[in-house]
């Protein structure tokens, strides 16, 4: 028997997506930040950390997200450094190895994006997250610890419909959990337009990674490093 979906029950249903998406991508919900004291001469220190999709594989340094990101922000007005601690082809387990080095550098702001690698080689998504997870609580360690932004991570769709809903869903859970601020990075908007990404349909291009910026990673930081400097 054909089922039909009336009007008003449809203009509900994307009511609550809307509300939904605002809430997870920086609503009045979104994690507080307190304000800190900034040592570095260079102002506030972010580290990117993650995979190549951090790293700028195939790019020059300047033209992945960790240069434009710092020429965002300055742009806006912020004294910033954005290190770029991104290694091609790192899955969680090798950010996990790398995750006390990155704290003991002492930066202000981390952000965290990786699990791309675990997707494309089917590892076990309770493995990612636990790997994650320990990245996460290792990071926030210790006296004044930097304030974490969770990069969301998407696995390709050939991997299966049942992996990839598990897959995706952990970013949410994991900021959820930790009390994280989860920004999109790996979008339908801008990873399905082929002119975003280099000839291997993987890695973003210059213009894809400033796309990501203006749309979702820019604004948010630069409120974060506001609130920090106020």
């Amino acid at each position: 028997m054909k089922r039909t979906i009336n009007l008003p029950t449809l203009l509900i249903f994307v009511v609550l997506l809307l509300v939904g998406g605002f809430w997870l991508f920086g609503g009045d919900d979104a994690p507080a930040v307190e304000s800190r004291e900034i040592t570095s001469a260079s102002g506030v220190k972010i580290i990117a950390f993650g995979d190549s999709l951090t790293a700028g594989y195939g790019l020059p340094a300047s033209e992945g997200y960790p240069a434009l990101l710092e020429a965002d922000l300055k742009e806006r007005g912020h004294t910033v450094s954005v290190i770029n601690s991104g290694v091609s082809g790192e899955t969680t387990r090798g950010n996990l190895e790398r995750a006390q080095f990155i704290r003991n550098q002492n930066p202000d702001i981390v952000i965290l994006g990786i699990g791309g690698n675990d997707a494309l080689r089917l590892l076990p998504v309770e493995e990612t997250r636990s790997n994650i997870q320990k990245t996460i609580t290792i990071l926030k360690s210790g006296v004044n610890p930097p304030v974490i932004v969770l990069l969301g991570m998407q696995a390709p769709i050939n991997v299966g419909l049942g992996y990839k809903r598990t897959f995706d869903a952990l970013y949410e859970e994991l900021a959820e959990e930790n009390e994280l601020l989860l920004v999109p990075f790996i979008t339908a908007e801008v990873f399905l337009d082929s002119a975003n990404k280099l000839n291997d349909g993987i890695h973003y291009n210059k213009q894809g990674y400033q796309k990501v910026i203006d749309l979702y990673l820019g604004e948010p930081i630069s409120d974060i490093v506001a609130k920090m400097t106020e």
